[in-house]
């Protein structure tokens, strides 16, 4: 019973030196709010993504099935392709770094993490 205990222990320790590069480490926050601006008859909101890592971030890659806006977003800050969304064209995002974007649709769109690497220097 002890070795199963400390084998869980270890692995634990080890997934906490080394973080995964996957959502289910998610260290990302995401904020929405709206601007008050309108387009199209949709309410335009400001999404940001903030990096709660301790390590940087980069290839942060979000869930945009069904995503839809009304408002054209800089493709070098949130780059739509089918279902996934890149941010910053999979750029570094510092430790406490947001980025922001905006999009027009209602209701609110849930921008969930899929999956991004973790650079610690």
């Amino acid at each position: 019973m002890a070795s199963i205990f400390n084998l869980l222990s270890f692995i634990l320790f080890l997934s906490l030196l080394f973080p995964g590069n996957d959502a289910s480490n998610n260290c990302l926050s995401e904020n929405q709010s709206r601007t008050g601006n309108w387009a199209h008859g949709m309410s335009e909101k400001k999404v940001r993504i903030i990096n709660r890592c301790v390590c940087s971030v980069s290839e942060v890659k979000l869930n945009c099935t069904d995503f839809q806006t009304y408002k054209t977003e800089d493709p070098s800050i949130l780059n739509i392709s089918g279902d996934v969304c890149l941010l910053k064209n999979g750029s570094s995002i510092s430790t406490d770094e947001a980025v922001e974007f905006l999009y027009a649709w209602d209701p609110p769109f849930p921008f969930q993490p899929i999956s991004f690497n973790q650079s610690c220097h």
